[in-house]
């Protein structure tokens, strides 16, 4: 039952179709991983400048991170005060091609705000500024970023101005990050081939409300409900078997279903042969008769619809041959011998 209520609960929800990701790196990670979406991240690569791994597992076995139902997503990091990953675009220069950056970060350490402050560039522009997770969110929360661009011919351009530098040479995009407070942070990352409204942008707010009724404790009058509305079901069933079992013609007392046995079915002939010659089958015995079985009545069958050999032809001539010879007798006299005299 929870495992339909989960893929109900999924099929409700808007997922990004793992084959339009380009590109998608899970921070910190030394192992590749796969997320309930279906969505392959790449252990952690292609990061340049100063920074560290750091993950939270100790921490984590404590307490829940909200909003998310891949928790380990989230449990290793990448921090520092400015690094940037270079994410491959393609071989090919894109012409005028939509891209979504996808950004997932989770505040693991601190609990008040004003503790990290940092920022996320493309190239040399600024498009994410002073972002404090615990401010947004709060700690042990999933928070998650789209950024919609389009590349044209060498050119990225967000909200309509051009990214000086967000693509270098290697047609690989440049997503920086810089500490403001504290040090920057990434948890994964991932760039999505299309417009943002073909991801989970819209459903955010959604998947939210659904993850707080799955995962928040019941009080005690919704377990009160339940528990008389599971005990008023099984009173339910209880009646109707009871009126199943028993039998009230008013003879004067309740006769037992169990005591009126149905009589046994004798199988018929026909039927047990089939059943015989289904088992003979399945034996190499069996195929082997059924075999010589189709062959002598397919020989029997040709012999006499078909005459292959002519016999029937033969006989007909051979008829035909008398009857000739017959009438020859009738017509022909027999010549008389004249016997000599001296």
């Amino acid at each position: 039952m929870i495992i339909l209520l989960f893929l109900f609960q999924i099929s409700l929800s808007k997922l990004i179709a793992p084959r339009r990701v380009a590109h998608a790196i899970d921070c910190g990670n030394v192992l590749d991983t796969r997320t309930s979406a279906g969505i392959k991240y790449k252990r952690d690569h292609h990061y340049i400048g100063q920074s560290e791994l750091v993950d939270y597992y100790e921490r984590a076995q404590r307490r829940k991170i909200k909003f998310t139902d891949d928790q380990s997503l989230y449990l290793t990091q990448r921090q520092g005060q400015s690094f940037a990953y270079t994410i491959p675009i393609g071989n090919q220069i894109p012409e005028n091609q939509t891209y979504v950056l996808v950004l997932k970060f989770a505040e693991l350490y601190f609990e008040e705000s004003n503790s990290r402050i940092f920022n996320v560039l493309l190239g040399n522009k600024m498009i994410l500024q002073n972002i404090d997770i615990f401010q947004l969110v709060g700690s042990f929360t999933a928070h998650t970023e789209y950024i919609e661009f389009i590349i044209d011919g060498g050119t990225v351009y967000y909200q309509g101005e051009i990214c000086l530098g967000a693509l270098n040479n290697r047609n690989e995009l440049i997503v920086g990050f810089s500490a403001s407070q504290d040090s920057a942070t990434i948890a994964a990352l991932f760039l999505f081939k299309g417009p943002l409204q073909d991801t989970d942008f819209e459903d955010k707010e959604k998947f939210q409300e659904r993850w707080i009724q799955r995962n928040t404790p019941r009080t005690n009058e919704e377990m009160k409900k339940q528990n008389q509305e599971r005990v008023k079901n099984i009173e339910q069933e209880i009646k109707e078997k009871q009126s199943i079992l028993k039998i009230r013609e008013g003879f004067g007392h309740e006769l037992e279903i169990e005591e009126i046995k149905q009589p046994k079915k004798q199988m018929e002939w026909p039927q047990f042969s089939f059943q015989l010659l289904f088992i003979l089958l399945k034996t190499p015995l069996g195929a082997v008769l059924l075999v010589g079985f189709l062959t002598v009545s397919f020989v029997t069958i040709s012999f006499v619809f078909f005459d292959p050999y002519g016999q029937n032809k033969i006989k007909q001539q051979y008829q035909e041959l008398k009857k000739l010879q017959e009438v020859k007798k009738t017509i022909i006299p027999k010549k008389s011998v004249i016997q000599k005299t001296d």
